[in-house]
């Protein structure tokens, strides 16, 4: 088959992108340098060349193809089928990447490292290594799609209700010594602490976007942190603790200043 290599900008709609649809709907195979670092270590970056070939068949899930994601061009692996829509990521990123069947240009035909070595992603050894690389990324993406904000809508509702029961049910039973000492910090102090570090990070969604709102989810904290520890005055076995109600007011504080830091880092990477 045919072989032509171009180097384009990643426009979708430039000039270059126009000759390499062209050449695609010929049948003939394209090669082209990969920017990036996007697909690491299956494709190491932007000294590596690709090799891609026209579709055939159907789109297989495990499989590199070329694809336009936001007017850009896009050389990642097809992780699952949504309906009618194709998710992608790629092997060194936690995003990913849903289009449509018609936005998927090629295929990965092989790889061609600066040290002169190719590899066909027909081979066994690609396929073993994408598998190993592929659950690899999975399994490090976990822990945050725990957290995305899809997961935040019911997740909040649940940490709202286990926080209710914590702080109003009778835990006096429970054997607990709360006034043993960790760190030289009373324990009961550093439980009511550490189960309202989260509270802003599930409210955030609420108003984000403002910073005057955002400061209001601190105060919200503390308002909702004074409630459940006052609240405590009308049931006949919990008590009321002025230094409880400090704890409070610290675990939310600390969570807003982490949620601060974290917001404003992604803000300086975008």
């Amino acid at each position: 088959m045919e072989q032509r290599r171009i180097l384009m900008p990643n426009d979708a709609n430039g000039f270059m992108a126009d000759e390499l649809r062209e050449r695609l709907e010929q049948g003939l195979t394209v090669r082209i340098a990969f920017g990036g670092t996007s697909m690491q270590p299956m494709i190491e970056g932007v000294s590596d060349k690709v090799e891609l070939e026209p579709l055939s068949g159907d789109l297989r899930v495990g499989e590199v193809y070329l694809f336009v994601y936001q007017n850009k061009f896009i050389i990642h692996r097809l992780i699952k089928k949504r309906g009618t829509s194709l998710v992608f990521r790629g092997d060194n990123c936690r995003k990913e990447e849903t289009v449509a069947g018609d936005a998927v240009l090629a295929r990965l035909k092989s790889v061609e490292y600066v040290d002169g070595n190719k590899i066909s992603c027909d081979s066994t050894k690609w396929k073993l290594c994408s598998r190993c690389v592929s659950l690899r990324r999975t399994l490090l993406n976990m822990p945050f799609k725990m957290f995305n904000y899809e997961q935040r809508k019911w997740e909040r509702w649940v940490y709202i209700a286990l926080l209710l029961v914590l702080m109003w049910a009778p835990v006096g039973g429970l054997g607990i010594k709360l006034d043993s000492l960790v760190l030289n910090i009373r324990l009961d102090h550093l439980l009511h602490a550490s189960i309202y570090v989260p509270f802003v990070f599930f409210i955030m969604d609420f108003g984000i976007g403002c910073s005057r709102r955002f400061v209001l989810h601190w105060l919200s904290g503390l308002i909702f942190a004074a409630v459940t520890e006052t609240g405590q005055l009308m049931l006949f076995y919990r008590g009321f603790d002025p230094s409880d109600l400090v704890a409070n007011f610290l675990g939310v504080t600390l969570g807003w200043i982490l949620v601060v830091l974290w917001k404003n880092k992604r803000r300086r990477i975008s």
